[in-house]
């Protein structure tokens, strides 16, 4: 229920007593009094129910006071958790539809950790990249304005002093042409402030997350906390797609104004047609908007790591699957994981193919590539992926849906590889690690090491 004003508490108004109440009890999903909460928190069935204020419960969101506790479905209570739906689960919800789900979590294992879990950071870092972009936009487009108005206020003395130079057979040119400037600037005005505009309103819905973000970590239940966070993120994802589009915005383009002033005018004043003209100049803009944290898939263990020291860390083996055989012996040297934790493995001497798995071992799809050779591979998005090739001096990106190669980029021997910030690093044999930008394949080294000698 969504928190109000006046909150009664529930064991007393059960008993048709109306009671204020003090503290929330997230569990039993009702307010208690003073008194009532002294028995509630030695009572054997509800003492190890998380309480909280009733002021700290008003400050959560609407939405998080809205989670039910129960299995609307079944009206049963949520027992566990299942990776692959990204849902809670109760136990006919497991008969039914989950019988071939593997990695299932206790639920009651999985929000103790979820307050320490790194959706949490991701989710943070997610905002504040957010909220840094747009901060990058504003002053690149506040001097964009700057700029403009300079250039008008030079384009209109140009104008002057050239209609100085001419007769009165010009005024009315003279005044077209101011017009037609100060329309263009205008429009180029008009563009950049309904940028601005978004940008103010997206800076605005950026703060609800946090305070959400916030309250929710801070003040809500285990249960609120993980629910909490999965909502956030669809959130967060949102607006992180916003940003990264924000580019192919019109109004975020370079832009300026030209003035050209015709030639014809100083000689031939007969033949006058214009006073000159105004035009919109684009260049690309030297900002560069980077989302430092991409989606990934997100893995909540049952035991808390904190206080935890790197030699109390131990791997453990969650699960185990066969990569489905090719037409001769597979020979896998890379894989990557796209951000739905489905599985994509480079098979590379014999088989030269790509094959992509669900994260529970079932086959997805093969991807012949033939005659290139796999060696590894990195994912760009939900569909695109980028592969060395082991012996044509090139790396390729492919569509996994459409299952085709849709870029070839000429480079020199290069294994390793991975994506970042939309940039692919990758190690070429004699040059160390390098860098290529995925839009203008501008290359740059990372890393220089001209001692590498490697022969594969």
């Amino acid at each position: 229920m969504a928190a109000s004003n006046v909150i009664l508490c529930g064991i007393c108004d059960a008993q048709h007593t109306s009671n204020v109440a003090d503290y929330w009890c997230p569990e039993c999903d009702e307010g208690l009094c003073s008194t009532c909460k002294n028995h509630h928190g030695v009572s054997k069935a509800s003492r190890q129910h998380g309480i909280i204020s009733i002021d700290d419960y008003k400050k959560l969101p609407d939405e998080i006071c809205k989670v039910e506790q129960n299995c609307r479905e079944h009206d049963r209570k949520f027992q566990m958790f299942c990776p692959r739906h990204d849902q809670l689960c109760c136990l006919i919800c497991i008969s039914e539809n989950h019988k071939e789900c593997t990695g299932m979590y206790p639920i009651d294992e999985v929000i103790k950790s979820s307050r320490t879990s790194t959706l949490f950071d991701s989710l943070e870092k997610s905002l504040k990249d957010i909220e840094e972009n747009i901060e990058r936009v504003v002053k690149d487009r506040e001097a964009n304005l700057v700029e403009i108005k300079q250039q008008h206020l030079k384009s209109l003395n140009n104008i002057k002093d050239t209609r100085q130079k001419i007769n009165s057979r010009l005024d009315e040119l003279e005044k077209h042409m101011i017009d037609n400037l100060n329309s263009t600037e205008t429009q180029l005005k008009l563009k950049i402030d309904t940028l601005l505009n978004k940008l103010s309103e997206k800076k605005n819905e950026i703060e609800i997350l946090k305070t959400n973000l916030m309250s929710v970590k801070q003040h809500g239940s285990d249960l609120q906390a993980f629910i909490g966070s999965k909502m956030l993120e669809k959130d967060v994802a949102e607006e992180l797609k916003y940003v990264k589009n924000i580019s192919k915005d019109d109004g975020f383009s370079q832009l300026g104004l030209k003035c050209q002033i015709d030639d014809k005018i100083i000689d031939i004043l007969s033949k006058i047609t214009a006073f000159g003209s105004i035009t919109i100049e684009k260049s690309q803009t030297p900002i560069v908007i980077g989302v430092g944290h991409e989606k990934q898939a997100q893995i909540f263990t049952a035991v808390s790591a904190r206080n935890k020291s790197i030699e109390d860390i131990r791997a453990s083996l969650i699960c185990e699957f066969l990569v489905p055989r090719g037409q001769s012996t597979s020979c896998i040297t890379g894989l990557s994981v796209f951000p739905d934790g489905r599985m994509i493995f480079a098979d590379c001497y014999y088989n030269k193919r790509l094959v992509i798995v669900h994260s529970d071992g079932t086959l997805d799809t093969e991807i012949p590539l033939s005659p290139l050779q796999p060696f590894d591979v990195t994912c760009i998005d939900d569909k695109t992926v980028a592969v060395t090739t082991l012996y044509n001096n090139q790396l390729v990106l492919v569509d996994t849906n459409n299952e085709q190669v849709t870029k070839k980029i000429e480079t020199g021997k290069c294994r390793g590889i991975t994506y970042m910030q939309g940039q692919l690093l990758y190690c070429e044999i004699g040059k160390g690690i390098q860098a290529i930008n995925v839009s203008n394949n501008k290359e740059i080294t990372i890393v220089k090491d001209e001692t590498i000698n490697i022969k594969i």
